[in-house]
């Protein structure tokens, strides 16, 4: 195995691991993380801040992971890119995988400006939203935009290897 093939296998398994922190823990956010920080208000009275607290480490361990999609991802695509083996198949879906990513990423940006700042009082948390409102919300787009980005993957993944044989 050559040095080129170590540093793809490596930059592989770090996309992948980038992008399994990205959705599984876009899952554990709206599940878990977004719900115990709604309830906050309720337990500011007894000085607990878990939910917020919880919403900041989040915050930055998905930068680290963000960081790392991007640099591996660049890595990856071009080297399947310059390869004889990447079909007008495999580029026709990095390429919708990469305008699904971008919007992904910009539906992050705008949760992120969105978000109030911390203040020594902080504002009761909003209603919680039900029904389509819901659904449309931007945290619950970034997750299914990432299970969809998760899937075309795994169709690069595919065609990609079946162009080898």
């Amino acid at each position: 195995m050559e040095v080129t093939d170590v540093v793809l296998v490596i930059a592989q398994w770090l996309h992948t691991l980038a992008a399994a922190f990205w959705v599984g823990g876009g899952l554990v956010y709206l599940l878990v993380i977004r719900p115990a920080a709604r309830g906050e208000a309720l337990r500011q009275a007894q000085g607990e801040r878990t939910g917020q607290t919880l919403a900041d480490e989040f915050r930055g361990l998905v930068d680290i992971a963000v960081i790392a999609m991007v640099v591996t991802g660049v890595v990856l695509a071009f080297d399947r890119l310059t390869s004889q083996h990447a079909g007008a198949g495999y580029a026709a879906v990095l390429g919708v995988k990469l305008a699904l990513t971008l919007w992904m990423f910009w539906l992050a940006g705008v949760i992120r400006r969105r978000r109030p700042r911390p203040a020594s009082q902080p504002a009761p948390p909003p209603p919680p939203r039900t029904g389509w409102r819901q659904l449309m919300d931007s945290a619950n787009q970034v997750v299914a935009i990432g299970v969809v980005v998760f899937l075309l993957s795994t169709l690069m993944q595919a065609l990609f290897e079946r162009a080898l044989q």
